[in-house]
């Protein structure tokens, strides 16, 4: 199936609006809000902190930061991400949202490359490039999922933006679960659901510094391995193939073949570990698995090829244990993010 050539984007004469969700973000809001200031957007622009339940002085900094165009909503108590959304997404009348993360900075016409982009014919969202800075092996590993993104955005399913830039038409977002840690995945494969198509803008560019804690990272993916089997276990529409077949095909061959590889390696092991000839294969691989979950706790910055090796073990690993946590209906909405 060929997909529809996408459409030139024109300059976007709708209204725009940049919401966060943030908490305890006192250290890099500052900034952020700096940042998203300096954007060059042309129509009607707006930016959005949602604190949620901070016990810092991340609302008092946003508002130091900002002018008229930014508005900061304190939520009393710690609810997740997606409530936040959730909230600030209903109380918007935007045309655009552009969503984002506090320990991000846009290059200064990201936010006005998205809004174009969204706004061209059938395209319901837009995920732009993220490029992560100073870890050798996470960086590495995310040039190869940026290129499969472009790829896919090609097709127009872009399946999964990433949370630090991506951008929806207002009117197509539906509400998330309040439980889920992937609305990022969410929010653009249920626009694409509906027919519009979500596309990558590698011009849209975003920045990170990478974090240097291999035992952060480990549970980060272990919080995004939940989500992911929840998006398994629930959202059992993207597999009938028959009624979507561009989406779902791209569903199947690269999201659920990459969630379910390390835990199908897992089971793999346990299940030689009952067999006479294989028992110490798996009794080894069970070993090594052990031994690269206790190394995180000693382990910061991995580089070399040695480093990308086990970077990609102890990412798997965590992946793993999380899918396997959120398919057996664990959830986790809220975490605390790591040192800015």
């Amino acid at each position: 199936m060929r997909a529809p050539a996408p459409e030139r984007p024109e300059a976007f004469g709708g209204s725009v609006e940049v919401i966060l969700s943030a908490a305890d973000e006192e250290a890099v809001i500052e900034n952020r809000v700096a940042n998203l200031l300096a954007q060059r957007v042309p129509g009607r622009y707006r930016v959005t902190i949602g604190c949620d339940g901070s016990t810092d002085r991340t609302a008092e900094r946003a508002r130091r930061a900002g002018d008229a165009r930014v508005a900061v909503v304190e939520f009393p108590a710690r609810r997740g991400k997606a409530s936040v959304l959730n909230d600030l997404v209903a109380a918007s009348d935007a045309d655009v949202l552009v969503f984002t993360d506090a320990n991000t900075r846009f290059e200064a016409d990201a936010v006005d490359r998205l809004a174009a982009s969204v706004g061209a014919l059938r395209v319901g969202a837009a995920c732009g490039r993220l490029i992560l800075e100073t870890v050798e092996a996470e960086s590495a590993f995310w040039s190869r999922e940026t290129r499969l993104k472009e790829a896919e955005g090609r097709l127009g399913v872009c399946l999964g933006a990433n949370g630090a830039i991506y951008a929806a038409r207002r009117a197509e977002i539906m509400p998330l679960e309040a439980d889920t840690a992937m609305d990022d995945f969410l929010i653009p494969v249920r626009i694409a659901r509906r027919g519009s198509r979500v596309v990558f803008v590698g011009d849209a560019v975003a920045r990170e510094r990478g974090d240097v804690d291999v035992r952060h990272e480990m549970k980060r993916r272990f919080r995004i391995g939940i989500g992911a089997g929840q998006v398994l276990r629930r959202e059992t529409w993207v597999y009938a193939i028959w009624r979507h077949p561009l989406l779902s095909f791209a569903f199947l061959s690269r999201k659920t073949a990459r969630w379910l590889a390390p835990v199908a390696a897992l089971l793999a092991a346990v299940v030689a570990c009952l067999s006479p000839t294989l028992r110490w294969a798996g009794i080894a691989s069970l070993g090594a698995a052990g031994l690269l979950a206790l190394s995180a706790f000693g382990v910061r910055n991995p580089s070399g090829p040695a480093g990308r090796l086990y970077y990609f073990g102890v990412i798997n690993l965590a992946l793993c244990w999380g899918i396997l946590a959120g398919l057996f209906g664990m959830s986790r909405a809220v975490w605390t993010p790591g040192q800015r």
